[in-house]
């Protein structure tokens, strides 16, 4: 929500684009996450107040103002820090719009507090003045990732499960998840969400999300 706000109060995106609208909808949402941030009950609970899902519907409406101007004006980045904002968007959405079905699965656990997903790689290119970085092209089967990695062994048709977490900038290639390590999926494994990770890839995403909170303090 920070950054949502942020990139709104700045202007940060080069394009035309209700920004009242938007803020309205981030200063609604800014409320009622502040409402769920106190409540004092469990997960499950918390899934279910109306104060939830009133924030995922004013995330939602967001989401559809900022998509709609993305799509008419048929939007490209036109630098790496504009791409990075771009995918930053896009992951608080996914956060914020997955709210509820996170908090229902979570258990308490914090790896739930990100995405698991299955991805297929198409297409792998050595990162130019690295000595063991790779950029991957990767789909899920609903949209394309860029994944920076230094395993060694990703390869064009391999399955991995990967985290999706804040973008980062890596020598100028904006990356959007981590593998979970480098050990392939089946090639029967169905691309998307994964619903029952492993116990290793839920250990790195748990790490993951705890070195994020840390950054957060």
């Amino acid at each position: 929500m920070r950054r949502l706000n942020e990139i709104v109060g700045n202007r940060k995106l080069r394009m035309h684009i209700e920004y009242a609208k938007l803020t309205e909808s981030l200063k609604t949402a800014g409320t009622l996450l502040y409402e769920v941030k106190y409540s004092s009950v469990d997960a499950k609970t918390l899934a279910e107040l109306e104060a939830t899902k009133n924030l995922v519907e004013a995330i939602a409406e967001f989401s559809r103002l900022f998509g709609a101007a993305v799509k008419s004006q048929a939007y490209k980045s036109h630098s790496v820090q504009e791409k990075l904002t771009l995918a930053e968007v896009h992951y608080a959405l996914g956060i914020i719009e997955g709210f509820e079905q996170r908090l229902l699965a979570s258990n308490d656990d914090p790896a739930h507090a990100i995405d698991i997903i299955a991805v297929e790689i198409s297409q792998t290119r050595d990162v130019e003045g690295s000595k063991n970085l790779t950029t991957c092209r990767c789909t899920d089967g609903s949209r394309i990732w860029t994944i920076v990695t230094n395993i060694p062994t990703v390869v064009t048709g391999m399955k991995l499960s990967c985290a999706v977490l804040p973008p980062v900038d890596i020598m100028g290639i904006v990356s959007e998840a981590m593998f979970l390590g480098g050990e392939p999926l089946p090639d029967k494994a169905e691309l998307g969400a994964i619903k029952e990770p492993d116990n290793s890839a839920l250990d790195q995403a748990r790490a993951q999300v705890l070195q994020i909170t840390k950054r957060m303090i």
